[in-house]
């Protein structure tokens, strides 16, 4: 979610000032007391204020500065998870089961589907930065109408969502789990012709790789 250092002493990039400048605008505690931000990764005074105001709530010797899977950024905007669709695990049709670890032949399901009706709003599944745009197809008429997103969160637990339209212009948007609007859902319909439900693919693996069942986070 953050890949370098932001405040005092910080790297300073421009796309990590950002990220920091969204959640302050996001966070309701610090808009009391603060004016809202430019989000414009110009690191300066304001932004520090807000950095600072921040640490001052949880932090003894407060150190002005954010880094990445550091204090700051895991108190500011934590983990944590949401629904994408409102619906139910998809269940077995004539291609497969949609929970984690269904058979898919010589490999197992790496993910969960949601149930999805085309057209719907996606929402995040996980609290984080979009990263990036996410294909499930290389090529193909499918691979310009499905589409998805990766989601990073500021542990390092990183989402991919696929089956969707994303969003216009949402890459490196924080997003907030089952509360921020991250795309609309499509249909499998028109490359699955025989019978597949509609849903929604997420995957999720920690910051070290290791896989996790959504369905054991996304209550």
């Amino acid at each position: 979610m953050l890949g370098s250092s932001v405040g005092k002493n910080g790297i300073n990039k421009s796309a990590d000032v950002k990220t920091i400048q969204q959640i302050i605008n996001l966070r309701d505690d610090l808009r009391k007391v603060l004016p809202k931000l430019v989000v414009d990764g110009r690191y300066g005074a304001k932004t520090q204020a807000c950095i600072d105001q921040a640490q001052s709530g949880f932090m003894r010797q407060p150190d002005g500065r954010i880094d990445p899977y550091g204090a700051t950024i895991k108190k500011i905007w934590p983990i944590a998870y949401g629904k994408p669709t409102g619906l139910a695990v998809r269940g077995t049709d004539s291609y497969g089961a949609g929970h984690h670890g269904a058979s898919r032949g010589s490999r197992v399901h790496d993910g969960t589907d949601y149930n999805s009706t085309p057209g719907q709003q996606v929402k995040a599944p996980l609290s984080g930065k979009i990263t990036k745009m996410s294909k499930p197809y290389s090529s193909g008429i499918d691979a310009m109408v499905l589409s998805g997103v990766e989601i990073v969160a500021s542990d390092g637990t990183t989402c991919w969502v696929w089956y969707m339209q994303p969003t216009v212009n949402i890459v490196g948007t924080v997003v907030k789990a089952g509360n921020s609007i991250i795309g609309t859902a499509k249909t499998l319909k028109n490359r699955y012709k025989n019978g597949i439900t509609d849903h929604i693919h997420v995957r999720i693996h920690t910051r070290h790789g290791v896989k996790v069942n959504p369905t054991t986070v996304i209550k």
